[in-house]
């Protein structure tokens, strides 16, 4: 990997459906190199996907999502990594991470509403071995979404959630 792939990325990071050409360009190579090289890093497992930030508030979508912290027993010969695994495995699921400090797993999930986002968690999440707490806190509104300002000029409003 060298300075062009890094700015490859950079920019695919920024516009995932930046044309190759407009990379080229950036760049001064061909555009045919810059193919292979964002074929490259798909292939080494660098380039993961290429995705889009939504806002879903703006399509007028109500779902709701919340932090979930956990606290866990690591399992024997897996440590952290059975877990997260099995938290892995569910569609709620949009991201798990390891972390420092007073609990073990910081998970987000989303949900059509706080009381399916409840049964999941409450059904599925802490009955599996080894995880000793939990604490969730409602997402009430995003911000800032992968590095996209998400906020609307004269949008003050907070999202309302029932319960």
């Amino acid at each position: 990997m060298d300075e062009k792939d890094s700015i490859i990325l950079r920019e695919l990071q920024k516009n995932s459906r930046i044309p190759t050409l407009d990379l080229a360009v950036m760049l001064e190579v061909p555009e045919s190199d810059v193919t292979k090289r964002i074929n490259s890093l798909c292939q080494a497992g660098i380039l993961r996907r290429c995705t889009a930030v939504i806002d879903y508030t703006a399509l007028g979508v109500d779902e709701v999502s919340v932090i979930l912290s956990l606290k866990v027993t690591p399992e024997k010969g897996l440590g952290y990594d059975g877990i997260a695994e099995k938290l892995a495995r569910f569609p709620q699921v949009d991201s798990i991470k390891l972390l420092t400090g007073s609990y073990d797993f910081q998970i987000t999930i989303t949900g059509k509403s706080m009381a399916e986002v409840s049964r999941f968690i409450a059904e599925q999440i802490a009955s599996i071995d080894g995880i000793r707490e939990t604490m969730t806190q409602i997402v009430m509104r995003t911000y800032k979404e992968q590095g996209v300002d998400m906020a609307r000029p004269g949008d003050r409003d907070r999202q309302l959630i029932s319960f």
